[in-house]
């Protein structure tokens, strides 16, 4: 397996199609695929959520908004960084996503239902009883700003940089 530098360093250099690739590759390696399937809100109901709820302050005035590779970069990295296991399971999505072979994709989701759904702890999205949809985010005390770029990089998608 790579260091930890070197495959930081393959994370940034994927292209947008295998980085959205390798994160559908972790979350179903970490099992969450189907946990992802059955969500009951998709990416327009999280940005709805995102616009109730006063998140202006959490993203850098002027920011364009992240692409999906973008996103799905920010996660991989964060995830890595967790721990060797952690590590060794994004090196192998990387070289998975990279390979050449011919494949059918398991399931077409988008990159924010992927991201939330791989960051679960950190992330609640609920709906009320008049429909409504919140979105909170819970973050575990941490010394590195790897999740802090996801969530940028998530609340950027969600909010098209605004």
């Amino acid at each position: 397996m790579s260091s930890r530098v070197q495959l930081e360093q393959e994370v940034r250099a994927l292209s947008e199609e295998t980085a959205v690739r390798a994160l559908a590759v972790v979350v179903e390696e970490r099992g969450l695929l189907a946990e992802a399937v059955r969500c009951p809100w998709d990416g327009a109901e999280l940005t709805e959520a995102v616009a109730a709820g006063d998140l202006a302050a959490y993203l850098p005035p002027g920011q364009p908004e992240v692409t999906e590779g973008e996103l799905a970069r920010a996660a991989l990295e964060y995830v890595a960084s967790q721990d060797e296991d952690m590590a060794r399971t994004v090196a192998e999505a990387v070289a998975y996503a990279r390979s050449p072979m011919e494949r059918l994709e398991p399931v077409a989701l988008s990159v924010t239902v992927l991201v939330v759904v791989l960051l679960q702890t950190e992330v609640s999205v609920k709906r009320d009883t008049r429909g409504r949809w919140s979105f909170a985010i819970h973050k575990r005390a941490m010394r590195d700003a790897a999740l802090g770029r996801v969530f940028t990089a998530l609340l950027s998608r969600l909010t098209g940089g605004k």
